[in-house]
């Protein structure tokens, strides 16, 4: 009973051997890496595009209320002022200054929202041409990892064969135990008795525990839910 899973355990540490090495491979790695990148730099597009349109429309309100305050500079330009009484005249000259106030703001403001919308226009070139290259790199270690999988497949499929059969030999409660452990990614699942402790956490065995053991030929640990076997 219990050489059947301990054999199928064997197979199946071979299996998760090959697993870790093709999961731990630097291909993955970086296929990872550049599926995070990818997913950063779009949503960087993303916000980058909205805070442009944003910058594009206040820069559109600014030259319109620009041209707005030119063309009432212009009208009152076109004033006869000879035939204005001096008190008009110096209501004139005041709206003229602050029409001129304005429009120097408005110039600065104008020019400052220019760099803005430019420096953003490079930050866009650059964030695309950084998710161009991810995509690129990711490209090129999909190859690289899909070529060490097809190394691997072969000796994978016949392991997972030579599980099957020892499967059938297995008690059905020990091997549905072991799927438990293997999903939750814990392995071994099946540890031999160290001393007085557990074979997978080390945690010390009571002397009830001990018994038990002794009596049923395994335990399951009441820590990490291993089962021990003397």
């Amino acid at each position: 009973m219990l050489e059947a899973i301990l054999e199928y355990q064997k197979k199946d540490g071979q299996l998760v051997k090959i697993e870790n090495e093709i999961s731990n491979s630097k291909a993955k790695k970086v296929v990872n890496q550049m599926v995070a990148v990818v997913k950063d730099g779009q949503q960087k597009i993303v916000s980058i595009e909205k805070n442009a349109n944003n910058l594009i429309k206040s820069f559109q309100d600014l030259e319109a209320n620009f041209n707005k305050q030119n063309k009432l500079l212009d009208s009152l330009n076109k004033t006869k002022f000879e035939d204005l009484q001096p008190e008009k005249l110096e209501q004139l000259e005041k709206q003229t200054n602050e029409i001129t106030a304005e429009l120097l703001v408005l110039e600065k403001s104008i020019a400052k929202l220019s760099k803005e919308i430019s420096a953003t226009l490079k930050d866009f070139e650059a964030s695309k041409k950084d998710v161009l290259s991810a995509k690129q790199r990711h490209k090129q270690a999909m190859q690289a990892y899909n070529t060490l999988l097809e190394t691997k497949k072969e000796e994978m499929e016949n392991l997972k064969k030579e599980l099957a059969e020892l499967e059938k030999k297995a008690e059905p409660k020990l091997i549905q135990k072991y799927k438990k452990m293997r999903e939750d990614k814990k392995y071994p699942v099946f540890v031999p008795l160290l001393k007085n402790s557990c074979g997978g956490c080390l945690m010390e065995l009571s002397i009830s525990q001990h018994n038990k053991l002794d009596e049923k030929g395994m335990l399951e640990c009441e820590n990490c839910h291993r089962i021990i076997y003397k």
